[in-house]
């Protein structure tokens, strides 16, 4: 995949992260869209296949990222991005491992279960920006719960969309509806999910807040970048919740006016952000 290919995927795709990634140098964008191609390339495989031969290509995938030998393209770009890098292959290995886990039905069933898939799915991706960026490895789990709060975010987002293909990540402690009454939810389905989308979206705020106590560790210009993408997924979550915590009438966006709030929000605030202290390294908001 060329550069202009790996760009061209994220700034369709990465409706948050792309246009925050502008001010970071031409160099560094370019690595961040490779590492992006390859993510989507990744789940891509479960969401729009997610038969056997999808399940055996992840398999190669992840086997030949572990093993560091390529095995086919994916595999040997993702070792050529990582290259001298271990902790940002086996990040990506786990990632692949992880969205094995979307293939067919879905029923997660406790807080604990959906805790492991967001830091497989998205907890990585995290990992693996860090990686790219030297950031030292006492910081990843900051990086790792900045990635879990926007999987959480996207879960509460999605959840008809997720119906609708054989998939709750809405954990059964929380709300043990199966997909189809999630697509034609009765009142009192519809009321489960709004308890169980409050909570995760308590739960994201509470990593959303720990990731944010790892950006003194990223340079300036990807400090940036992570608080205004993670700023515009946060008002995804701020527009479920104005809507009652009910995502089932509709995929909830952020209108532009308030994207533009939320970026110069985001931007204004690394004025007054701390600097690190040792003892804050790893994120504090797992369960």
């Amino acid at each position: 995949m060329s550069p202009t290919e790996a760009k061209a995927i994220m700034h369709r795709h990465a409706r948050s992260f792309a246009p925050a990634s502008r001010v970071l140098a031409r160099s560094d964008r370019a690595r961040v869209a490779r590492l992006y191609a390859l993510c989507r390339t990744v789940d891509d495989l479960a969401d729009e296949d997610g038969g056997p031969a999808a399940a055996a290509r992840l398999v190669s995938i992840e086997r030949g990222v572990r093993r560091a030998r390529g095995g086919n393209a994916v595999a040997a770009a993702a070792c050529d991005l990582f290259e001298g890098r271990p902790e940002g292959r086996a990040a990506f290995a786990d990632l692949v491992a992880g969205v094995r886990g979307d293939l067919g039905a879905v029923r997660i069933y406790d807080m604990a279960s959906l805790e492991a898939y967001a830091h497989a799915v998205a907890g990585t991706v995290g990992i693996m920006v860090a990686v790219l960026f030297d950031v030292p490895r006492a910081w990843h789990g900051r990086a790792a719960d900045l990635g879990r709060a926007m999987q959480l975010t996207n879960i509460c987002r999605d959840v008809a969309e997720d119906a609708r293909a054989d998939r709750r990540y809405l954990p059964a402690t929380l709300c043990d509806r199966s997909p189809g009454a999630l697509a034609a939810p009765t009142p009192a389905a519809r009321a489960d999910v709004r308890a169980a989308v409050g909570t995760l979206l308590d739960r994201a705020d509470a990593l959303y807040a720990s990731g944010r106590g790892g950006l003194p560790a990223l340079p300036p210009r990807l400090r940036l970048a992570v608080a205004v993408s993670a700023a515009l997924y946060r008002g995804i979550g701020g527009e479920i919740r104005a809507a009652g915590c009910d995502p089932l009438d509709g995929r909830a966006c952020v209108p532009a006016p308030r994207k533009a709030r939320l970026a110069l929000g985001a931007a204004a605030g690394l004025v007054t952000l701390p600097a690190p202290r040792r003892r804050s390294l790893r994120g504090n908001a797992r369960a």
